[in-house]
């Protein structure tokens, strides 16, 4: 156990934290973008899919607590081994990087991570926080689509597309910067894990810009 934390107070072992906690988090948007993309098939869908889960809410507030542990996780190790690596003088990938040849999404990681937050904040308290508020099972779909708090608002839907393109960019770095943690770099596994990444941090983000762009967007919040 001495070892395991030790290891895991290493700056190393703050980076593997970092990586996997962000694997496990791109897995998460992955199930959510599959529950959102039934907004697609209707109204009537979408609000049983979104009543059914509030059959088992004490699982999904137990899944939320560790998605919150899993966020803070992430987020405070970043900080910590971007303040570090500041102080040392070096670069690393979590830190701006003033390559002039280094890709954006590389240079740019604490910056999409900040907005990330600013966003995850919003989102909590527009959609999540209503939905918890509301006993009506058939006012989801609407909620989402054209009201005050959801795709109804131009200033929401500006956001929604922002954050995911946002999105796409840090999560492109942070497949990169994660292969490299773990070790998998310039290996079949490495290369299995990049190509996985490209459904990752292009088609998820663009799932969620489509939604954002379809209603709020295409068809005015309606």
């Amino acid at each position: 156990m001495t070892n395991l934390n030790s290891f895991l107070s290493s700056t190393i072992g703050k980076k593997v934290l970092v990586a996997i906690t962000g694997i496990l988090f791109c897995l998460f948007l992955l199930f959510h973008l599959i529950n959102n993309l039934v907004i697609y098939t209707g109204e009537e869908n979408f609000n049983y899919l979104v009543s059914s889960l509030e059959k088992i809410k004490p699982l999904i507030r137990l899944l939320e607590l560790g998605l919150l542990t899993i966020l803070v996780v992430h987020i405070s190790n970043s900080i910590y081994l971007s303040i570090q690596s500041r102080k040392s003088g070096n670069q690393t990938s979590l830190s701006s990087v003033k390559k002039p040849n280094a890709p954006l999404s590389s240079r740019t990681m604490l910056l999409t991570g900040s907005i990330l937050f600013v966003f995850i904040v919003v989102h909590l308290s527009t959609f999540w926080f209503n939905f918890q508020l509301t006993d009506d099972h058939d006012a989801y779909y609407n909620m989402v689509t054209n009201s005050a708090i959801g795709f109804g608002n131009i200033f929401i839907t500006l956001l929604y597309l922002t954050a995911m393109i946002v999105l796409g960019f840090h999560l492109k770095h942070g497949f990169s910067s994660a292969i490299q943690t773990l070790g998998f770099k310039d290996t079949s596994i490495g290369k299995v894990i990049s190509a996985i990444g490209v459904f990752f941090w292009l088609f998820i983000p663009a799932g969620f810009f489509s939604i954002a762009f379809w209603f709020g967007i295409l068809n005015g919040g309606s």
